[in-house]
């Protein structure tokens, strides 16, 4: 019963992953631009850090004033204590979106929404 339960499909997979690798990487680009436009309207001294994925980390407690940006950076990438960061870069977004004058319950629409949301972010 266990091979059985463990059997993965292969048929079509291959134009699945590339469907959803050009897709990430469309949805990077307009991604990183917002946070880039955010981040330098937030006053964030390398706002080109949005473009490079674990300095966009770094970007995002500095622009959330958070005390020890690269020390929640840091322990961001160490699984299972990643969660405290998330919930650091949560409120960092929260602080973020108080600084543009923006209502933070719009992050509540950032899993579906978040090219949109940070677009509005960024120029609304």
């Amino acid at each position: 019963m266990l091979p059985l339960i463990l059997a993965q499909s292969t048929s079509g997979s291959e134009d699945s992953s590339f469907i959803s690798t050009l897709i990430s990487i469309i949805l990077y680009f307009p991604s990183s631009f917002f946070c880039w436009k955010i981040f330098d309207k937030c006053g964030v001294e390398n706002a080109w850090f949005a473009w490079i994925p674990i300095l966009g980390i770094y970007a995002n407690f500095q622009a959330g004033d958070e005390e020890n940006p690269l020390l929640w950076t840091i322990l961001a990438c160490i699984p299972c204590i990643n969660i405290i960061a998330v919930v650091k870069l949560i409120i960092a977004w929260v602080v973020i979106c108080r600084k543009l004058e923006k209502s933070p319950w719009l992050l509540l629409l950032m899993p579906c929404f978040s090219v949109f949301i940070l677009g509005y972010l960024a120029y609304g």
